[in-house]
């Protein structure tokens, strides 16, 4: 109701003055119930960071040239977890360049999952809240184990740590093992 005020009579005056004292509590409740809930929104969208320290492999069957395609096929699952984290939302994920620089600075002289937490530090370097360190465990040409790690770089502790079995020694059954690791991610994270 929109009032001028040299036309308006008294009694349409106190009409509108009625109808906005009847209003006003709901409006407070509304402004209260927008300035308690910008906070929420404002850490809903704030993810936390994520480092993916490259992926190692313990290969049992070593052969000619196995060294250069594992590394190769490492460094294409590292790249590919991160990017299907990130898709899912599930943290902010680091620039794999960045981690990878401060890995390759480190000279760490062992694989990551051997380094006496040296995780931690690179993750810190980096500005990570959570790290994950990952590596396959080759068998045989046939039987393979991704191993996943996420652990808290503020308390410095394994807060999820899971092995998957998968078949095949090619990078369709690595992606593979990837994506059923980050899709059960996914659902602890849900929980």
């Amino acid at each position: 109701m929109m009032l001028h005020p040299k036309t308006a009579s008294g009694s349409q005056v106190s009409q509108a003055l009625w109808l906005f004292s009847m209003r006003r509590p709901l409006i407070v409740i509304l402004m209260v119930c927008c300035v308690l809930l910008i906070p929420e929104l404002s850490m809903a969208s704030e993810k936390e960071k994520l480092v993916i320290l490259p992926l190692e492999i313990i290969d049992n069957i070593p052969g000619p040239g196995s060294e250069e395609r594992n590394e190769q096929m490492l460094k294409k699952l590292t790249a590919f977890i991160g990017e299907k984290i990130k898709a899912h939302e599930l943290f902010e994920v680091v620039a794999q360049n960045r981690v990878d620089d401060l890995v390759s600075a480190a000279q760490l002289g062992t694989k990551i999952h051997n380094c006496n937490l040296c995780e931690f530090d690179l993750a810190r370097q980096a500005g990570g809240d959570k790290v994950m360190i990952g590596w396959i465990y080759k068998m045989s040409l046939l039987i393979l184990t991704l191993h996943i790690e996420i652990k808290d770089v503020s308390g410095e502790q394994t807060i999820i740590r899971k092995a998957y079995d998968f078949r095949g020694d090619n990078e369709y059954a690595w992606s593979r093992a990837a994506k059923y690791m980050v899709r059960d991610l996914q659902s602890m994270m849900a929980n």
